[in-house]
């Protein structure tokens, strides 16, 4: 619950910035290609969400008795998931057109997601078991 609280607070005070406010120093917006990929790649590898979603697809589809091949299979076809949707999300996301929408919509989105945070989060905390 406090996780999504943070989350909330986040998403809200980026909602209440200015375009201004989030532009870069120039120094940053000359970072190499391997730069932006490691840090992406990192973001995502760190993300307490996404490594939690990934332990229950590993439950879900491996059981007690799974062989090494089957292991193996089920990595394998994840990895190559992973990297054909990331890769697209890239493409797709770097489109001038998308970048236009994005930057029209962005205030909304990050309102949106902060008063469903906020909303999840105090559910949670306030969640009797």
């Amino acid at each position: 619950g406090l996780y999504l609280l943070y989350l909330a607070f986040k998403a809200g005070k980026a909602a209440l910035s200015s375009d201004k406010d989030r532009l870069r120093p120039t120094n940053e917006r000359k970072a190499t290609a391997a730069t932006l990929y490691r840090r992406g790649l990192l973001m995502h590898l760190t993300n307490p969400k996404s490594i939690l979603a990934w332990i229950a697809l590993m439950t879900l589809g491996l059981g007690p008795g799974s062989s090494p091949y089957t292991v193996l299979v089920i990595l394998a076809g994840c990895a190559v998931l992973s990297v054909t949707i990331f890769c697209g999300y890239a493409i797709v996301f770097s489109t001038a057109p998308m970048i236009a929408l994005y930057r029209g919509a962005r205030r909304w989105i990050e309102g949106t997601l902060a008063v469903f945070f906020g909303f999840a989060g105090l559910k949670l905390l306030l969640t009797r078991i």
